[in-house]
Formats: C-alpha cells, sequence, structure tokens
C-alpha cells in the first residue's frame, strides 16, 4: 500500500473506525446519504461517507491507498467499456449508473411524484407542464451531450505525440509527418465528422436514456430542470430545489440505484 496523503489520513480520522465510502464531491454525498436513508432507513450510519475532490482520486485511494474502502464514481462521457475498465481495478470501486448524480433530479416522472400534492395541484395534477418543457429542451442538450463526449476524447487524442516524447527524433522529415498527422486529427472536419456519427448514435437512445445516461446531468439539472420547476412551482434555484426534493415527500432512488446501494450495502461488516 502507497504511503496515503494527508486528506486520506484525514478522512480516516474522522470516520472514526467505521467503513469509508468514497464519493467525488459534497452534491454527491449529500445525495448519496439521502438515498441510503430513503432505501435502507439507518443504513446510512452504518458508513462515512466522504469527498475525495474527484474521479481520479477516489480511483486512486481505493485501489492503492485504501483497498477496504469503498468509492463511487460519475460515469460523466464514458463507454461501458471505460466503466468496465475502471470496475476492474477494484471490487469495491463503483460507476453510477447514470451520467452524474443529479441526473437522478433530471426525469420529469421521477419529479413528479416528490412534488407535494398542493404543488402538483397548482398546474392542474398533470405532468405534462413539468415534462413537456423538460423534453422539449433535450435535442439541444443531447447535441450538447455528443459534443461533450467528442471533445473529451480529442483532448485524450490531441496530447502531443508521443513518438517525440518516447526516444529522440532527429529527422525533420519524420517529425514533420508526425507533426502533420496530429495537427489533420485535430482538424475542424475531423471533429464534425465524428461529432455527427455520435449525434446519430446518441438519436437512436430512447428519452429515458437520454436523459439519465447521455446528457450531462449537472448542467441539464441546472440550467433546464431547475428553470422550470422555479417557473412552474415559484422556486428559487438549484440548491432550493435540492433541498425540497429531499423534503417531505422525498424523490426515492430508482431501481438502478438501489441495485448499486445493495451491492455497496453487502461489502459492510
Amino acid at each position: 500500500m502507497s504511503q496515503s496523503p494527508s486528506w486520506v489520513m484525514d478522512i480516516e480520522r474522522l470516520a472514526l473506525g467505521k467503513p469509508v465510502l468514497l464519493v467525488e464531491g459534497k452534491t454527491d454525498k449529500t445525495w448519496l446519504e439521502h438515498f441510503l436513508m430513503q432505501h435502507k432507513p439507518g443504513c446510512e450510519q452504518r458508513l462515512y461517507v466522504a469527498v475525495a475532490g474527484g474521479k481520479r482520486h477516489v480511483s486512486r485511494c481505493v485501489t492503492d491507498y485504501r483497498p477496504g474502502w469503498i468509492g463511487v464514481l460519475d460515469r460523466d462521457e464514458w463507454r461501458e467499456a471505460d466503466v468496465r475498465a475502471e470496475a476492474a481495478k477494484s471490487s469495491r470501486l463503483y460507476v453510477l449508473t447514470r451520467f452524474c448524480i443529479e441526473s437522478y433530479l433530471c426525469d420529469p416522472d421521477e419529479i413528479w411524484v416528490a412534488l407535494p400534492l398542493q404543488q402538483r395541484a397548482k398546474v392542474g395534477g398533470s405532468i405534462v407542464a413539468l415534462a413537456k418543457p423538460i423534453q422539449d429542451a433535450l435535442p439541444a442538450w443531447v447535441a450538447h451531450g455528443a459534443m461533450w463526449r467528442v471533445l473529451r476524447e480529442f483532448h485524450e487524442a490531441s496530447r502531443f505525440p508521443t513518438e517525440l516524447e518516447e526516444q529522440p527524433v532527429i529527422d525533420e522529415t519524420k517529425i514533420r509527418q508526425i507533426l502533420t498527422a496530429w495537427h489533420e486529427g485535430l482538424a475542424p472536419d475531423a471533429v464534425l465528422a465524428q461529432y455527427r456519427s455520435e449525434l446519430a448514435r446518441a438519436n437512436s437512445l430512447s428519452m429515458t436514456e437520454q436523459l439519465r445516461s447521455y446528457i450531462h446531468g449537472k448542467k441539464f439539472y441546472n440550467q433546464v430542470v431547475v428553470q422550470v420547476l422555479d417557473q412552474l412551482f415559484a422556486g428559487q434555484g438549484a440548491d432550493d430545489w435540492q433541498q425540497k426534493l429531499r423534503g417531505d415527500a422525498p424523490i426515492l432512488p430508482p431501481p438502478d440505484l438501489t441495485a448499486l446501494l445493495d451491492q455497496i450495502l453487502a461489502l459492510l461488516p
């Protein structure tokens, strides 16, 4: 086991001997604690949920510093092969079933049942007033999701050519060939071609799949879902709605998340 950084030891002290569930950020901690409490009341007291500050910190900690801890990562733009590769690093490392934690707050069907009856009555007791503007905004955000994925892939591919980093290359003709290929791979036409292909794949998904695992859940929640909720029910922004959705009629963990929670709970002593 590698020498631990100070933040890992700080978490260990705060955990007071409890098993540690490591997540990326503060919102992940808030919502996973909420969903654990809703799924199995009291189970949230059996472990300490801690913030690592990013995907790499969670992964490195569980695979290297504290292999006895449990880690949960956002899915983000990862494809299934990426998810499998990350999960293969440790049997105690899990990936969310949706894009990110806010993606569990984006499906109008799931939001609707968490709204108090008096709020539903304000729109005639019909989900259409909530669902339609969210669905209308979806095509643009699917396109955004396609471009997000393509740019992330190009970001990985656009690093300085390894042929020039790993060993000396003094032949300028060879250097030019490498740099030309590198430049052509980043040309607008190459990016657009990959974007069109990715967008076609995205448009083949169901609306539910798009909402839950394709669009950027955090951005969509903040820029679309919150605006719709505010306009319909006179809310006061993203934080206000997150509190309300954990309130008197709290949003419950959906089946795809309860399966993951059960796997985590099965690891506890």
